[in-house]
């Protein structure tokens, strides 16, 4: 099989996976919402956040550095396995060690059993086989599917149900467990791989993976400060609706959006003379796909909290609004980092990272918030400022015309303000039925965005043939001109 056919159908596969385990997740996440309180779902918060502190300061970084190595060996990959396995192992222990400390600080009583507990989920993930990351280099992504189709199912099916039976943080925390055991016990059917304790290559690898374990914690510093000060200044039902409305504004983003804005990356990274324009393109595209959304979750907030999460979720629906601008500089942010990656500026982008992440952190502690709705609207200002910052130094650096995309984003977005108040005049009256609200709403809108858009866009294209063609005789006769004067 030729290496184009073994990246398109790898690319399927993963495609795939991500599909499958992002639906699943949302219709869990809908699905708990209705069955848990506010308060279980700040327990449930912590407890991930916590982990995921911990997961990422131990993060190996073994598919990275398997990938860029030109020969892989057995011995690579006991180290892979032993280094993974000792960090987690070691993270864990150091969890369980502190967990009554975090229960104290965070002032959550309950967090203490439950982040033993979920602890044992980092060690858990590192036993699996690295054999899987052997298919990974070579494009085998097949037992990764049938692995992670299994995992979610089973996960999804333990959650569910014990979420229905008895109603606490605990059944999302034994979903959790059940999931990396079925990963890690399931990889062993399909590898005949058998690692063993080895630190042969330790040395080359720690070289490698220091550096991805300081851009996770930087990773984390950005992405969860907000979550970490919410639990500290309000009660644990705020941080459940706090965290709840944020995973819910960026579902969109981390399931469908930037999953199809890889190619666009792609496309950047492809001709450097052209980089400029290519980015002023992507980032065009991705805003026509990205406003029209944006104006509708903050156009009917209350309309889709109590339809997809409930009635009890109703006193968080104004989180929406901040998240929505939230969610549109979350994947215009991915990408901008994906192009100054792709355009050879990844030390820029570190840099970048690490001041913008401090900046961020220092805002949100230095600034007082004394209501939830607020730090939401603080958490969402610094996010639409720090992705200026990086838009304005890619302008520096790659010149893409940042004035100019302006001007091109300025009529779609009169063009999603006029379609919502034609949404507003036709629907004038609210149905009986929530759901039936929001289904009349979306398809009202949305079809009216891309039935304009289509319009526009032919519009523009038959102007532009048309300019081409009054510019032909011009053109011939300024031909014709050089033509005599080189004679």
């Amino acid at each position: 099989m030729s290496v184009s056919r073994g990246v398109l159908q790898s690319s399927a596969i993963l495609a795939l996976i991500q599909l499958f385990q992002k639906s699943l997740g949302f219709v869990s996440t809908l699905i708990l919402a209705r069955l848990l309180l506010p308060e279980h779902f700040g327990v449930v918060a912590m407890v991930m956040i916590c982990l995921m502190l911990f997961e990422n300061i131990a993060d190996a970084g073994n598919e990275h550095y398997t990938l860029q190595k030109r020969e892989l060996t057995a011995e690579d990959l006991h180290t892979a396995w032993s280094f993974d396995l000792l960090l987690k192992s070691g993270a864990c222990l150091l969890l369980i060690l502190l967990s009554p400390l975090l229960a104290d600080y965070f002032r959550m009583p309950e967090l203490q059993q439950t982040l033993q507990v979920a602890s044992l989920v980092l060690p858990i993930k590192a036993l699996q086989n690295p054999q899987l990351l052997q298919f990974a280099r070579e494009l085998n992504y097949r037992p990764v599917l049938l692995l992670s189709l299994l995992q979610k199912l089973l996960a999804f099916l333990v959650t569910v149900t014990l979420a229905w039976l008895y109603p606490s943080a605990w059944p999302v925390i034994i979903g959790a467990l059940v999931s990396a055991l079925v990963y890690s016990g399931g990889s062993y059917l399909v590898c005949h791989f058998k690692p063993r304790w080895q630190l042969q290559q330790l040395s080359a690898q720690w070289h490698f993976s220091k550096w991805i374990m300081l851009r996770g914690f930087i990773g984390f510093c950005r992405f969860q400060a907000d979550n970490i000060l919410v639990s500290r200044r309000f009660d644990t039902a705020a941080l459940g609706g706090y965290n709840l409305l944020r995973e819910l504004s960026i579902l969109p983003a981390i399931a469908l959006i930037i999953p199809c804005s890889q190619p666009l990356q792609a496309a950047i990274a492809r001709d450097k003379t052209a980089e400029g324009y290519r980015l002023r393109l992507s980032l065009l595209l991705l805003l026509l796909l990205l406003l029209p959304i944006t104006l509708f979750a903050m156009a009917y907030p209350a309309l889709i909290v109590s339809t997809l999460l409930g009635s009890q979720w109703l006193s968080y629906s104004g989180l929406l609004v901040p998240f929505a601008c939230f969610f549109l500089t979350f994947c215009l942010f991915d990408l901008l980092s994906n192009a100054t990656l792709a355009t050879g500026r990844s030390k820029l982008l570190f840099w970048f990272d690490l001041w913008s992440t401090l900046l961020v952190v220092a805002l949100l502690v230095l600034i007082p918030t004394a209501a939830l709705l607020e730090m939401a609207r603080l958490r969402a200002l610094i996010a639409i400022l720090t992705t200026l910052a990086l838009l304005l130094l890619l302008q520096r650096h790659c010149q893409f015309g940042l004035l100019r995309l302006a001007l091109l984003t300025l009529p779609y977005l009169l063009l999603a303000l006029g379609c919502w108040q034609l949404t507003e005049l036709l629907i004038a009256e609210r149905p009986t039925q929530p759901l039936l609200e929001l289904a009349l709403r979306i398809s009202c809108y949305f079809s009216a965005y891309a039935i304009t858009l289509i319009l526009l866009t032919l519009a523009l294209r038959h102007r532009i043939l048309e300019c081409q063609q009054l510019a032909q005789p011009l053109q011939q006769g300024f031909r014709w001109l050089r033509q005599r004067l080189a004679h």
